[in-house]
């Protein structure tokens, strides 16, 4: 009987890699000039590596720890644990939300985002940043005290704190092309 119940955790799990589209329309994010990606469509192979892994069928939650590293397509996440929420749906699973926690890094293309947390919500298409977060497109840089990027309009919403205030700093547009360095 345990064996049956490892069986089927370890299917639900690659099926949540697998399908991560959970049935809905194609979309589309911007992400270099012209460039444009398929969200939600489950076309590109969700690679995810860890130290360990835990399937919670009850509360529906999907746990990697230790130096998690997650690929799709161009976009890689690292982080030290990440959590898939997911609903149960007739056609099968849907994501909710995934919560990737501490040092925190996620590469797309000549982007870097870094913080302590994030959290991608999967129906609002946007990613929360907290935690001392930073953005950094080539050599410019913005900060924090939380980040919100909406993937499907192409848009940020950088909020100061009591502690932090909003910080951005612009480099030339030749300077740009010089040296392009990640922190």
């Amino acid at each position: 009987m345990r064996r049956c119940e490892i069986y089927f955790s370890l299917l639900l799990m690659l099926f949540f890699l697998v399908n991560v589209s959970g049935g809905e329309e194609k979309k589309t994010l911007p992400l270099e000039k012209g460039e444009k990606k398929e969200i939600g469509t489950g076309e590109q192979p969700l690679r995810v590596n860890a130290q360990t892994l835990e399937v919670d069928n009850k509360n529906q939650i999907i746990t990697f720890k230790g130096n998690v590293l997650a690929r799709q397509g161009e976009m890689t996440i690292q982080a030290d644990t990440a959590r898939v929420y997911y609903a149960k749906k007739e056609e099968g699973h849907e994501i909710r939300e995934i919560v990737a926690t501490g040092n925190v890094r996620i590469y797309q293309g000549n982007r870097l985002a870094t913080s302590q947390k994030a959290v991608f919500y999967h129906q609002e298409q946007k990613i929360v940043l907290t935690g001392q977060p930073k953005v950094w497109q080539g050599k410019d840089m913005l900060s924090g005290e939380k980040i919100t990027v909406y993937l499907q309009e192409d848009k940020s919403l950088v909020e100061s704190g009591p502690e932090r205030r909003v910080e951005v700093i612009f480099y030339p547009k030749g300077a740009q092309l010089e040296g392009k360095e990640k922190p």
